[in-house]
């Protein structure tokens, strides 16, 4: 039992050590490889009883690993090629690493279909190899990715949550290490201590309502991780907020939030008077 653990407890530490960069090299790596057709070149990527299955409408192929080298000529003579569209790591730690490729396919260079192939990384002999491989297609283009539009319903809900008392509603889609930064310096606001707080105002409808001026979106690469800034109508007149969501296996969720109250410089004289106070 301790040499297993120690096995795994190496296996974690190196994982981390990789970084989410040279994962998505070592992929990024693989379709170059896969479209090159060089089944020599793409054979180290694989353990060798990696499993490899293609998700159609009604029924799934399970592909032995030989058998997909033999498709390997087709992407050699051009009549194959795959596109990265684009690449979001799902998961990095245990030792795993999950990473969904969307991609374009190409036959005889002209637009085939998009499709979406599902990555198991994991290290083996101290070297990262593909454990299995779930792919499926779209008919059309892939789907579309959120837009600022569309992120605004999931915020501007958010703030209406607390407005109309929906205590589970608004802790629901805050992330378990969520922090709240609020107006008073004080406000250091853990998930845990922000909803033991606000739970008597939930509770006796006494609440908040914040309205939304203006807000502007920002996402990363992958687009797994948003963040904004925004102007809000409050009882304390304009305030500032910001804020990160990120994409979780259960959708988006808000992961930090920062309030604060606006003022034009040239009343900030008197203001750090009054704080003095």
């Amino acid at each position: 039992m301790y040499k297993i653990g120690i096995i795994v407890l190496m296996t974690i530490v190196a994982f981390s050590a990789t970084g989410q960069k040279e994962l998505e090299g070592r992929t990024r790596g693989f379709y170059a490889a896969l479209n090159k057709g060089d089944a020599v070149e793409i054979t180290p990527f694989f353990h060798p009883e990696c499993h490899i299955k293609h998700l159609g409408e009604e029924d799934v192929w399970d592909l032995p690993l030989a058998e997909f080298m033999g498709v390997c000529p087709k992407f050699k003579s051009d009549y194959y090629s795959e596109d990265i569209v684009r690449m979001e790591v799902r998961d990095f730690g245990l030792g795993f690493a999950y990473v969904d490729v969307y991609f374009d396919f190409y036959v005889e260079g002209s637009y085939s279909h998009s499709g979406l192939d599902h990555f198991c990384w994991a290290f083996r002999g101290g070297e990262l190899k593909i454990e299995s491989v779930y792919s499926t297609d779209f008919s059309t283009n892939l789907p579309a990715l959120e837009s600022d539009k569309d992120m605004n319903v999931k915020m501007n809900k958010w703030h209406n949550d607390v407005a109309v008392f929906d205590y589970d509603a608004y802790f629901g889609f805050m992330t378990d290490q969520f922090i709240f930064l609020g107006t008073d310096p004080r406000e250091r606001w853990t998930k845990q201590a922000f909803s033991a707080y606000a739970k008597p105002y939930f509770d006796r409808k006494s609440t908040w309502d914040f309205k939304t001026n203006w807000r502007n979106w920002y996402f990363s690469e992958d687009h797994t991780v948003a963040w904004f800034e925004e102007s809000l109508a409050t009882q304390m007149e304009e305030c500032r907020g910001s804020g990160v969501l990120i994409k979780t296996n259960e959708g988006w969720k808000i992961a930090h939030y920062n309030l604060a109250v606006v003022i034009e410089n040239e009343k900030m004289k008197k203001f750090i008077k009054l704080r003095r106070k």
